[in-house]
This record gives structure tokens, C-alpha cells and sequence, in this order.
């Protein structure tokens, strides 16, 4: 993987920056959810358990510091929070990402309602020293559950604002006290909440840092396969070029597959580029090139490539002797019904034409590439020194030592076969 890219730089793969609120932005927090929703649901549970058990224990000081409601108290806590806390942690992982997240600020919201309220009902003057039971609530909900940041403004506002009212309203409380209590929870709210983006902007920086990375290596593997196409395909014809044919048939020869090679060549090409010019003598290669590929894709097993100058190859795996023959007498009809005008041939036959030479190896034998492809050139030489517009096959031992080489008596009926 690349290493990762500066945060400044983020927004060049077309992703939208990180948002003053800290969200991710529409398909980058589909990505996150989709890798970290398990993560953050665990999390949550860990965390919720683990903050449930301390709540409980506060029932243990309610009787010093809640003499008048310690009953109240308990079982407020264990009979209406600790099971709607539960129920909680059981549906968060089962409801999407974002109700997950509002359920979890919704509850710890009516964790914190309970306390506060114990604290504003209560007579007793010990009261005054369940206080501190508030700032812990907003610790845990903003630095161990980590509400996402705009839940955690909405969270810490509301009890901010309810914890100030409570203060100014409670019974018996002197203002010096008052204003003393308000200040310490303010300062508990501020810490908690900045602790909280600093943690939610490492949280999304972190994975924007990796996403782009991640988007860089998936560019540059597409950037490499692309050139890597590029450097086996011909530029002019979009056919694969001879380095792709050369991998392709040595792989086939190398399972010893029975492999037929039929080398094209286009007839009287260069009196064609010396008459009409080369821009007509490229586009003559193109049109030929076109009806090769769409033979070779309604062909099983075929494969053609450009060899070099008006040179073709198909090569042909596991195909009987009748469908090699069937294919070199299409490929050779196909040409010629093409009509492309040829003024210039010497012969007066008018129109394009290509020559065939065919070479073709047996199923389980030995044959070298080098000598299946001179055995179809020989072939392919003696098409043209023949007249040209027509199929030769190659008698030379080009099929291996495992089966008996086919005679070129053989191989002329079958073309000459309907």
C-alpha cells in the first residue's frame, strides 16, 4: 500500500472534506459503517455494561448522601435504568448506524436525568455531594462511549443547560454554592466535549488518511493494469499484439493441449500502401482486424493477434481436425467477401485476398512454439507461391512425436471439403 498522503491533500481523489461538524461525508460514512459497525457496536456494549455497573454503585452511597429518597433511588436505578439500559445495549446492534447512535446519546441523556433530579429533589444537605455524580455522566458519555461530535454538542448543551437550571432552582442552595457548582460543570462539560473532537477528528482524519491511500493503490493497480493491456494489445488493429500471443500459446503447448496455428497474411499488401497511401493501407488493416476479432469471439478456443504488418495469427486449442479447417476456410472467405478494392495487385484478381498457412500440434505431444510457427510459415509460403488466396497445411512434423503426423493428403481433402 502507498504510504499515506497529507490531510491537505485529501480532497484531490474527488472526496469532500471533513465537515466542521466531523462527519464523513454521504459515501465515505457508507464505507466506515460498512467496515466499523461491528467495532463500534462492541465498543458501545463494552462500554454501556461497564458504565452501568459503576451506576449501580452508586445506590450504595445513596443511603449517606439520599438518607429521604435512598429507597427512591435504588430503585429507580435497578429497576428502570439498568433495564432500559440493557434493552439498549441489545438494540444497538440491531438497528443501522445512525439510530444506534441516537439511541446511545438518548439514553445516556436519561441516565443522567435521574441523578440530577435525585440531586434537586433531595432535602438532605448531603445532597450537595452527589453533585460530582453529574460530571462523571458527562465524562462517560463523551470520552468512553464517544458520541459521535453532533451528539455530543446536543448532549452536552441539554445537560448543561438543565444542570445550570437545576442549580438556580434548588432549594436551599446559596448562590456562592450555586455559581461554585455551575462553574465546575461547565468546566467538566467544555474538557469532556473538546476531548470528544479531538477524539472524533483523529477518528475521521485517521480513516480519510486510510481511504485515500487505499484509493491511491486501487488507481495505481488499475493505472498498471491498464498500461500493462496497453503493452499487449497493437495500437492499430486493438487486436493483441505478439507478445500476448507468444504467452498465450506456450501456455497451451506447455499443458500439452493440441494447438492449431493458422498465420494469415494479407496478399500483395505492399503494392496496396505503394498505390493508395499508408493512412488507406492502416485502415485496410483495421477493417481485416474487425472481422478477425469477431470470428475469433463466435470461435471456442480461438485466439487472434496481430503478428507484425499485415501478418495474423489465430491459434486454436483443443479443436478437431475438421473445425481447424472449417475456421481457416472462414477466415479466408471472410477476407475476400470484405471486396475491399485492390487496384494495384499484380495478378488482376481486383480485391483484397489473404493466404493461410496452417501448422498444428497433437494432444499430448512436444512441440516447441518456434517450431509450430515455422511450420505454419512454411505453409503459409507455399499458399503464396501457389497463387495466393488460399490454405496450405504444413506436412512438416510440426505435430509432435506422440501421434502420427497428419499427411498433407489428409489435410488438402478436408479443405477441399464443402
Amino acid at each position: 500500500m502507498n504510504a499515506p498522503l497529507p490531510r491537505q491533500s485529501q480532497t484531490s481523489k474527488g472526496l469532500a472534506p471533513i465537515s466542521p461538524w466531523l462527519s464523513l461525508p454521504g459515501p465515505v460514512q457508507a464505507a466506515y459503517n460498512q467496515e466499523y459497525a461491528g467495532e463500534r457496536v462492541r465498543d458501545l456494549r463494552s462500554a454501556i455494561i461497564f458504565g452501568l455497573t459503576f451506576y449501580n454503585i452508586f445506590n450504595i452511597t445513596s443511603f449517606a448522601l439520599l438518607p429521604d429518597i435512598a429507597v427512591t433511588s435504588i430503585i429507580l436505578r435497578l429497576g428502570v435504568v439498568t433495564p432500559m439500559t440493557l434493552a439498549m445495549a441489545w438494540l444497538i446492534g440491531r438497528t443501522n448506524s445512525l439510530w444506534t447512535e441516537r439511541m446511545v446519546t438518548g439514553g445516556v441523556f436519561a441516565a443522567y436525568l435521574l441523578p440530577m433530579s435525585l440531586f434537586w429533589v433531595s432535602r438532605d444537605p448531603a445532597a450537595l455531594f452527589t453533585f460530582g455524580e453529574l460530571s462523571l455522566t458527562i465524562i462517560f458519555a463523551n470520552m468512553l462511549l464517544a458520541l459521535r461530535f453532533p451528539h455530543a454538542v446536543l448532549f452536552t448543551s441539554c445537560v448543561l443547560a438543565l444542570t445550570l437550571l437545576a442549580l438556580a432552582t434548588k432549594s436551599g442552595l446559596d448562590a456562592p454554592l450555586a455559581f461554585a457548582f455551575g462553574v465546575q460543570f461547565a468546566t467538566a462539560c467544555a474538557c469532556s466535549l473538546y476531548a470528544n473532537y479531538r477524539l472524533e477528528k483523529r477518528r475521521c482524519s485517521d480513516f480519510m488518511t486510510a481511504l485515500v491511500a487505499t484509493l491511491h493503490a486501487s488507481d495505481a493497480k488499475a493505472a498498471s493494469k491498464t498500461y500493462r493491456d496497453l503493452s499487449l494489445t497493437d495500437a492499430l488493429t486493438g487486436l493483441p499484439n505478439r507478445r500476448l500471443l507468444t504467452d498465450r500459446l506456450e501456455l497451451w503447448l506447455a499443458e500439452h493441449r493440441r494447438v492449431a496455428v493458422l498465420m494469415i497474411d494479407i496478399d500483395h499488401f505492399k503494392p496496396y500502401n505503394d498505390s493508395l497511401g499508408h493512412p488507406a493501407g492502416d485502415e485496410c488493416l483495421q477493417v481485416v482486424a474487425d472481422t478477425f476479432a469477431q470470428i475469433a469471439s463466435e470461435t471456442e478456443g480461438a485466439f487472434c493477434a496481430r503478428f507484425g504488418g499485415e501478418e495474423f495469427i489465430f491459434g486454436l486449442r483443443d479443436a478437431e481436425d475438421a473445425q481447424v479447417a472449417h475456421l481457416a476456410r472462414s477466415i479466408r472467405q471472410a477476407v475476400e467477401n470484405l471486396s475491399i478494392p485492390h487496384p494495384a495487385r499484380p495478378d488482376g484478381a481486383g480485391i483484397l485476398t489473404a493466404s493461410i498457412g496452417v501448422a498444428q500440434s497433437e494432444s499430448g505431444a512436444k512441440c516447441s512454439l518456434n517450431d509450430l510457427l515455422t511450420a505454419a510459415d512454411r505453409a503459409l509460403y507455399s499458399a503464396k507461391a501457389q497463387g495466393r488466396n488460399r490454405v496450405e497445411i504444413s506436412d512438416d512434423g510440426a505435430h509432435g512425436s506422440a501421434q502420427p503426423a497428419i499427411t498433407m493428403a489428409d489435410w488438402k481433402t478436408r479443405f477441399t471439403q464443402p
